[in-house]
């Protein structure tokens, strides 16, 4: 018996539905209208992409910002009589995180945009004679910094500087010998106790 209602409840629900249904037809979408959606579509997708770009642009920045670039390089050697236009190569390397700085010619190229220090200690022993020499900090070919050891005719000098410039991805800083004079010499290290008479190093401060 309770088999035998629920069929006939079931047929009587089924009835009310279509006859809902006919009397209240699902109304039709006209060609402007859907038009209008296909348009509103087409408008967030491309918002969609817009927001993907985005995040990509903010994902690239912050995996720059956490690289760690920083190097410390000395001269293992005295070098004598250097001449202009020279480039000094610091080959003794104590820290050269992320490999940016190339020991056999001397060079840092910038690995990420950004902000960096860089900065240069020289030691030069005295001479007998007047003499000069000029070091300069060059930027993609241009002096940035510039330090002197001149005129030390009766004991060791120690000179040293720094700057903080911007780079781009791939930007090359280095150290050249300017105007010099006379018989100079630029005093090696001994890494055996620290003693880093001439050295050069540089590290990102913040990625852009």
């Amino acid at each position: 018996m309770r088999k035998h209602n629920r069929m006939l409840l079931l047929l009587v629900l089924l009835g009310t539905v279509d006859c809902f249904l006919e009397n209240n037809p699902e109304p039709s979408i006209s060609e402007q209208d859907l038009a209008g959606q296909v348009q509103t579509l087409m408008a967030n997708i491309i918002r969609l992409q817009t927001d993907v770009s985005d995040l990509k642009n903010q994902i690239s920045v912050l995996n720059a910002k956490d690289k760690s670039i920083a190097f410390f390089a000395y001269l293992t050697t005295d070098l004598a009589n250097l001449t202009q236009g020279t480039s000094l190569a610091f080959s003794g390397i104590r820290t050269n995180v992320g490999n940016a700085y190339d020991p056999f010619h001397g060079t840092f190229s910038a690995p990420v945009s950004g902000t960096y220090n860089f900065a240069f200690t020289g030691s030069a022993t005295p001479k007998t004679q007047d003499h000069g020499l000029h070091i300069f900090l060059k930027k993609n070919g241009i002096n940035e910094m510039y330090i002197f050891f001149d005129h030390n005719q009766h004991e060791w000098i120690q000179h040293g500087g720094s700057v903080v410039l911007d780079l781009e991805k791939g930007d090359r800083v280095w150290l050249e010998v300017g105007q010099q004079w006379g018989v100079n010499v630029l005093g090696g290290s001994r890494a055996v106790d620290n003693a880093y008479h001439s050295h050069f190093s540089g590290f990102l401060i913040q990625a852009h």
